[in-house]
């Protein structure tokens, strides 16, 4: 019996250290539990800094992945973020130099201003303070930039007891500062425990509902800055009807006479005579002051056409060194202002992707230029796709006094199938597409004087261009009479003729009519034509029932939405 009671003792002690142990494990872990922790985050992990030169960018509230820099005690934003807010900012990475273009000024910016790291650009926010207007703030140790563009409400609420600002909605997560009771922050959103919320010295974290108190609600005061850019425009009195003349040469500026002679309603002429030649910014040109007298005789303006079709050019090496950019643009302004001219028509056509920039800030020194001269500037656009949206329709349709369309094209002869150079759906969609980058007071639409014959013979798909006249007598001379489509609201026809299948989608006094009712529902600028001495005599009087010249255009009406001969 004694040995039994012993062998109890120990048992009996193992149990109530395991039940003290088991207690002690509870209530442990049941106050670890309750207890917010206090432990300090790394503010360059919470803040994704990984450089030295590093800056964290909270906009409007959140904080981006994108970082900025601070350097030598200045802010920077990216490049791309600066030209979201005020899109006027180019780089020359080959003259390394920078600017701020407005409408009427060039800010070369110094090398404070503005930063390279690598293959990125920043600017300055004091520099961009001077262009767009929003709220700043700053702080350091990390360094962290709060820009704000978006104004409504402001949520805040004081806090009821000291706790820590939690990087997660977790109250055993890091904390990112110690909050006392009384201090202020800011709302940021909220779900039933946590909200969302920043403090003054530019820090976000997490704080339980129930540790805020005297909530407040106030409308914002916006951050007032720079007045809203303006770009000047040198526009003509009502609509414009333009014809591009295809000057070659000399001789062909002697037949201006009988251009006109041939047309009625017409008050611009584009000749062609200025070309890109060489790198260095210099042009070729044809320009003819008897010409132009001739023209103004009979009060037609003319705007020089210039192109960058010269083989032995590079457009990009042109445009991309500030000093061959800024050579070209004075001498198409002293070319312009040599012989009289009443504006500057850009035709600058298959520009490599990497060109968009030096493009836009082309024409963004151009335009100041020409509006100092009191010269129309206008630039000639392909019918808009994705593929062509680095030509940057929405700055050319700030710059520009006028954006114009090349509404043609639609097929040519490279095409893998036949098919309308200027389909209505084709023209439709590249007006639509353009009004959503230009206003409709600065768009002109370009139609087609000319169509494509194609031939099918033997597998073997060829084309060949033909004028209004030409394509009429072709069509008359094989005994073929062409009926209306009103898919692509066009006459069409379909033959066959010694053994090979011949198709055309004819443009006439119908099909462009089609095509000038949607330009005037769309309430355009005008209307350009590619090209003169193409046309049949009866095509001026169709544009002039559209687009009188000397007037404004007519209201759009439902009887002439459909087209004449759409029916």
């Amino acid at each position: 019996m004694k040995k039994k009671k012993q062998s109890f003792i120990p048992v009996a002690v193992a149990l109530v250290l395991i039940a003290i142990v088991a207690i002690f494990s509870f209530f442990g872990g049941f106050f670890g539990e309750i207890t917010e922790t206090s432990k300090e985050a790394d503010l360059n992990a919470v803040f994704g800094i990984t450089e030295s030169t590093d800056a964290a960018i909270i906009y409007d509230h959140t904080l981006l992945s994108e970082k900025g820099l601070f350097v030598n005690d200045t802010f920077y934003i990216p490049l791309s973020m600066a030209n979201n807010m005020a899109d006027i900012f180019y780089y020359d990475p080959n003259e390394k130099r920078f600017f701020a273009t407005t409408g009427n000024s060039v800010h070369e910016a110094s090398p404070s201003e503005y930063a390279v790291k690598g293959e990125d650009l920043f600017v300055s926010v004091s520099l961009l303070k001077n262009y767009a207007s929003f709220g700043l703030e700053t702080a350091v140790s990390p360094a962290r930039i709060s820009i704000q563009t978006q104004w409504g409400e402001k949520k805040s609420a004081s806090i009821s007891k000291k706790t820590p600002l939690h990087i997660r909605e977790d109250r055993k997560s890091d904390s990112v500062k110690m909050l006392e009771e009384g201090d202020i922050v800011r709302i940021i959103s909220s779900n039933d425990i946590w909200s969302y919320c920043g403090t003054d010295d530019l820090l976000f974290g997490f704080i339980e509902n129930k540790k805020l108190a005297g909530h407040k609600t106030e409308a914002e005061t916006p951050v007032t800055g720079p007045a809203e850019l303006v770009y000047p425009s040198v526009k003509m009195d009502g609509n414009v009807v333009l014809g591009w003349h295809n000057v070659t040469n000399d001789t062909a500026n002697s037949m201006v006479g009988d251009v006109l002679s041939k047309v009625h309603g017409m008050n611009v002429i584009s000749p062609t005579w200025f070309a890109l030649k060489g790198n260095d910014g210099s042009i070729s040109s044809i320009a003819d002051a008897s010409y132009v007298e001739t023209v103004h005789a009979q009060g037609i303006k003319v705007w020089g056409l210039a192109d960058n079709f010269t083989n032995d050019t590079d457009t990009d090496a042109v445009l991309s060194h500030t000093t061959s950019r800024r050579n070209l643009e004075s001498n198409l302004i002293n070319a312009a202002l040599t012989y009289g001219l009443d504006g500057i028509n850009i035709d600058f056509e298959q520009l490599p992707t990497q060109t968009s920039d030096d493009f836009c800030q082309f024409l963004r020194e151009l335009s100041i230029l020409c509006h100092a001269n009191n010269l129309v500037l206008s630039s000639d656009n392909y019918v808009p796709k994705e593929y062509t949206n680095y030509y940057r329709r929405d700055i050319q349709g700030r710059v520009c006094d006028y954006v114009i369309i090349m509404g043609y094209d639609e097929h040519t002869s490279s095409s893998d199938e036949p098919g309308s150079v200027a389909s209505i759906g084709f023209v439709t969609e590249g007006i639509e597409n353009t009004l959503k980058d230009v206003p409709a007071e600065k768009v002109i639409n370009g139609i087609p004087f000319y169509t494509r014959l194609y031939s099918l013979d033997n597998g073997i798909l060829d084309c060949s261009v033909l004028g209004m006249a030409d394509a009429a007598t072709k069509l008359s001379d094989s005994g073929v009479t062409p009926s209306w489509d009103n898919t692509t609201c066009q006459n069409v026809a379909i033959y066959e003729k010694n053994g090979a299948q011949y198709s055309i989608w004819l443009e006439d006094a119908q099909s462009i009519s089609a095509k000038l009712s949607v330009m005037r529902n769309n309430n355009l600028a005008g209307v350009a034509c590619w090209r003169l001495m193409l046309e049949t005599e009866d095509i001026w009087d169709v544009i002039s029932a559209y687009y009188p010249t000397g007037t404004a255009a007519p209201e759009a009406d439902a009887a002439s939405s459909a087209g004449a001969g759409a029916t």
